[in-house]
């Protein structure tokens, strides 16, 4: 019969570097992607899908210039098979528009050795479009109209 495959030492050796490098984030340190990432990575979120280390490496690179501190806050965590499920909490504080954003969401992580798939789950709404000027305050509008 077929059995799944178990998270191995070698995978939970892996999730604790991804979780200590988004703890205090820091997408200028990218020497940790490689060791954490498989360079076939596939990263999805509600608005990217990136493929490949050197891709999601420069999506980091670009998030950083943006970024004057960030950090996550792992909130739970469930490990089935070769899958890990990371609830957080993300702040963080940006250049343009200078504000602080917060965002809570689930990551979805696939190990294989290193990690293979992440997919991250967040409202997009809450993180992005609410912080854009005009369209956060029609955005925020709205969601209160729907509400009532």
């Amino acid at each position: 019969p077929y059995t799944h495959p178990r998270i191995s030492d070698m995978n939970t050796l892996i999730l604790k570097e991804f979780k200590d490098y988004f703890i205090q984030l820091d997408f200028d340190n990218d020497s940790v992607l490689d060791k954490i990432y498989s360079k076939d990575i596939v990263f999805t979120d509600p608005i990217h899908e990136i493929s490949g280390i050197e891709n999601l490496e420069k999506y980091f690179k670009k998030l950083n210039d943006n970024l004057i501190k960030g950090s996550f806050q792992f909130t739970e965590e469930s490990i089935a098979d070769n899958k890990a499920y990371l609830s957080w909490d993300m702040n963080l504080q940006l250049k343009k528009p200078n504000k602080s954003v917060h965002a809570s969401g689930i990551s979805v992580l696939t190990i294989d050795e290193k990690i293979i798939t992440q997919r991250d789950y967040f409202d997009a709404g809450e993180l992005f479009y609410e912080n854009i000027p005009v369209l956060g305050g029609i955005i925020r509008f709205l969601k209160k109209k729907i509400a009532n």
